[in-house]
């Protein structure tokens, strides 16, 4: 997707990893409750991009993740 170039590959491949851990924690039905406000959370301090980005990053790397 276009969003991407917001983050450079060290950093989509940070967030990957992280989505990776975090999704084992939670159920789909969850994602909207708990996940979207961990990742938000987490891209806005670890690469300052808002809430908005953030979640289109979110669902994009999880359309990658499960393919």
């Amino acid at each position: 997707g276009i969003l991407k170039m917001s983050l450079t590959n060290e950093q989509l491949s940070q967030l990957r990893e992280y989505l990776d851990t975090i999704l084992e924690l939670y159920a789909e039905d969850e994602y909207e409750e708990f996940v979207e406000d961990i990742v938000i959370n987490y891209c806005n301090t670890r690469f300052g991009i808002d809430e908005e980005e953030s979640k289109k990053l979110f669902y994009e790397v999880l359309n990658e993740i499960n393919g």
